[in-house]
C-alpha cells in the first residue's frame, strides 16, 4: 500500500516496480539440477528410484519459480520475490540432509531417490551432486529476492501488525515443524529402514532439527511483515517449500507396496495448505476494503486458548502416565517405565497454569510462567519417547494409547506456549505501554538462581552402580534433548527476568523454578529403577536452584510496589 495511487506495492522509491527476474531464473535453473538428480543417479553403483520420481521432483522444485512469475504478471513483484525467500531459508536444511547420502545412502531412506538393494557402501554419484547445486541455486535466489525487495519497499507503507494471523501462521508452522521430525513412512523394506529424526544418523537428524527451526522462522517472517504482499508471497512460498518435502514420501508411499503413509509428512502438508489458505488474507490491503483488515484479536482470547492448550496438554500427560505407553510381542514381557512416572508433575504445572490462564484476575500474571514452563514436557516425555521408539524398532513392540497421549501432549505444550508469548506481544503493545527498567538486585539473584539450577540438567540426579543416566555432555541419547529444552528454559528465564515488569519477571523466575522442581523429582519417583540409587550431584544443585529461584521471583514481585496503580507488564 503506498501514498499514491499509481505506484503500487513494493515499487521503488523512483517509482519503478522491482522485477525479480534474475532470481526467478536461478530458482529455475535450481528446479531443472533437482529434477535431473534421479535421471543421473545419486550413487554408484547404481541404485535407481523406488518409482519414476523425477517430473515430480521437477515440479516440486519449479513450484516457487513459476509462482513467482505469476505474482509477477499480477505486477506484485514484492509478492514474486517474497515468494522465493521460504524455499531459499529452507534450503540449508535439505543440503544436510541430502549429505546423509554421501555419507551413508543406505540409511538415507530417500525412495525418490534410490531404493537400496545391498548392504555394501555406495558411493555418491553425478546425481547428488546436482541436487545439492539445485538447493544452492535455491539459496542464491532467495538471496537476490531479498535484496530486491529491501530496494523496493522505500515507498511502502507500513500496514498494522497481524497478531491474530500471526497466531494461526505460527500454530500451523509448529505442526509441520514437529512432522518434519518423525519418521517420513513405514517400511516392509528390509533395506529402506526410515526412522524418527532422534533415531535417525547425524546428518538426518542436523537437518530434521534444522528444517523444524527454519519453517517457523519463515511462519514469524512471512506472516508480521506489514507488507501484504510480502506477507502473502512469503506465505505462498513456504508451503511449496514444505509441499516439496512431505510430498516425495507420501507419494512414494502410494505407489510403492511395500511402503506405507506416516503421520509426518501429513502433517507437513496439512500445514503448508494451512499457510497458503492464510496467504489469502495475509495479502489484503486496507484499500481493498475496510473490514478486510485482519485485526487484532482480544488478549483474553488468546490467553484463554493457550489455558485450554496449556489443560489439554496436561490432561493428555496424566494419561500417559496412567495408561500403557507400549504393547510388547507375546513372547516379551513389557519393561517397567519408570520413566512415566514423571509425566505426573509434569501434568500437574500444565494443567496448574492452565487453569491459572482461564481466571481473569491471575492470567496476565500466569501467562510467563507458561511460556517457561511448559519445558516440563519435552523434559519428562523425551525419556518416555525414547523408550518407546527403543522397544518398537528393537523388540517389534507397538506404541500404546500412552505413548501417542504423551506425543500429543509435547505439541500441543509447544502450541500453548506460542500462543502465550503472543498474548504477551499484545499485552505489551495495546495494553501496557510503560518503559522497562533493569534492576540490578533481580540480576543478581535471577542469575545465581540460573548458575545454581543449570546444573540440575547437566549431572545426574539419580546413580547407581549399575545405572548410566543420559546427560547433555555425555551419553547423548533421546532423552537428552529434554535435558536442553530444560537447561534452555531455565538459563533463558534467567537471562531475561530483570529486564522483565515486576511481575512478569516473578512468573518467569516462578515457571523456571517449576522446571527445576520436575528434575529434582526423578529421584523420589523413578529411583526404584536400578538397584542401590542414590542422590546425584545434580539433586543438591537442583534443590539449591529451586530456592533461588523463589528468592529471585520474592525480589521480582516486590518491586512491584514502586509501579504506578494499574500498569501490567509484558515479558
Amino acid at each position: 500500500m503506498t501514498a499514491r495511487p499509481d505506484v503500487s506495492s513494493g515499487a521503488s522509491s523512483t517509482g519503478t516496480p522491482h522485477q525479480p527476474n534474475i532470481a526467478i531464473a536461478v530458482s529455475a535453473v535450481g528446479a531443472l539440477l533437482a529434477g535431473a538428480a534421479p535421471l543421473l543417479g545419486a550413487v554408484a553403483p547404481a541404485a535407481p528410484a523406488a518409482f519414476l520420481s523425477w517430473p515430480l521432483l521437477l515440479l516440486l522444485a519449479a513450484l516457487p519459480a513459476v509462482l513467482a512469475v505469476l505474482f509477477g504478471r499480477r505486477d506484485r513483484p514484492g509478492a514474486a520475490a517474497a515468494v522465493l525467500i521460504g524455499p531459499a531459508v529452507l534450503a540449508p536444511a535439505r543440503i544436510v540432509l541430502d549429505l546423509q547420502l554421501a555419507v551413508d545412502a543406505g540409511l538415507a531412506a530417500r525412495p525418490e531417490l534410490l531404493l537400496p538393494f545391498t548392504l555394501d557402501p555406495l558411493a555418491p554419484a553425478t546425481g547428488l551432486w546436482l541436487l545439492l547445486a539445485g538447493h544452492v541455486a535455491a539459496v542464491v535466489a532467495g538471496v537476490l529476492a531479498f535484496r530486491g525487495r529491501e530496494s523496493g519497499d522505500s515507498g511502502a507503507e507500513h500496514g498494522p501488525r497481524r497478531q491474530g494471523l500471526l497466531a494461526l501462521v505460527l500454530c500451523a508452522s509448529v505442526v509441520a515443524a514437529v512432522g518434519a521430525l518423525m519418521a517420513p513412512f513405514g517400511s516392509d523394506d528390509p533395506y529402506l529402514l526410515p526412522r524418527a529424526a532422534l533415531d535417525s544418523p547425524v546428518a538426518v537428524l542436523a537437518g530434521s532439527v534444522l528444517l523444524a527451526l527454519a519453517i517457523p522462522s519463515v511462519a514469524g517472517f512471512a506472516a508480521s511483515s506489514p507488507d501484504p504482499d510480502v506477507a502473502r508471497g512469503g506465505l505462498v512460498g513456504l508451503a511449496a517449500a514444505v509441499a516439496g518435502v512431505a510430498v516425495p514420501p507420501l507419494f512414494a508411499a502410494t505407489v510403492v507396496p511395500t511402503l506405507h503413509f506416516a503421520a509426518g509428512p501429513v502433517l507437513m502438508l496439512l500445514a503448508a495448505l494451512a499457510a497458503a489458505g492464510l496467504a489469502v488474507p495475509a495479502g489484503r490491503t486496507a484499500t481493498t476494503a475496510e473490514s478486510s483488515e485482519v485485526r487484532l484479536p482480544a488478549l483474553t482470547r488468546l490467553l484463554t486458548t493457550a489455558g485450554v492448550l496449556a489443560l489439554l496438554a496436561g490432561a493428555l500427560c496424566v494419561l500417559g502416565a496412567l495408561t500403557p505407553q507400549l504393547e510388547m510381542p507375546s513372547w516379551l514381557s513389557a519393561p517397567p517405565l519408570y520413566s512415566a512416572r514423571m509425566l505426573w508433575p509434569a501434568g500437574a504445572v500444565l494443567l496448574l497454569l492452565g487453569a491459572g490462564l482461564l481466571v481473569p484476575g491471575i492470567a496476565l500474571r500466569v501467562r510467563p510462567a507458561l511460556v517457561v514452563a511448559w519445558a516440563v514436557l519435552p523434559l519428562t516425555a523425551a525419556a518416555v519417547l525414547d523408550t518407546v521408539f527403543t522397544a518398537v524398532q528393537g523388540a517389534g513392540a507397538h506404541a500404546e494409547i500412552g505413548a501417542w497421549a504423551t506425543g500429543v501432549a509435547v505439541l500441543l505444550g509447544a502450541a500453548s506456549a506460542v500462543v502465550a508469548g503472543l498474548a504477551g506481544g499484545v499485552e505489551r503493545d495495546d495494553v501496557d505501554l510503560s518503559e522497562t527498567t533493569a534492576d540490578r538486585t533481580v540480576l543478581v539473584l535471577s542469575a545465581c538462581a540460573g548458575l545454581l539450577g543449570a546444573p540440575a540438567f547437566v549431572l545426574p540426579v539419580v546413580t547407581a552402580p549399575d545405572y548410566t543416566p543420559p546427560g547433555i555432555f555425555t551419553d547423548f541419547a533421546t532423552t537428552s534433548w529434554g535435558l536442553v529444552a530444560g537447561l534452555g528454559a531455565v538459563a533463558g528465564a534467567a537471562v531475561l527476568a530483570h529486564r522483565c515488569r515486576p511481575a512478569r519477571g516473578a512468573a518467569l523466575l516462578c515457571g523456571a523454578g517449576l522446571v527445576v522442581l520436575v528434575r529434582v523429582l526423578e529421584l523420589p519417583l523413578t529411583a526404584a529403577r536400578a538397584d542401590g540409587s542414590a542422590p546425584g550431584l545434580g539433586l543438591w544443585f537442583g534443590i539449591a536452584g529451586v530456592l533461588a529461584f523463589v528468592c529471585a521471583a520474592y525480589a521480582a514481585a516486590r518491586r512491584t510496589a514502586a509501579t504506578p496503580a494499574g500498569t501490567f507488564g509484558a515479558s
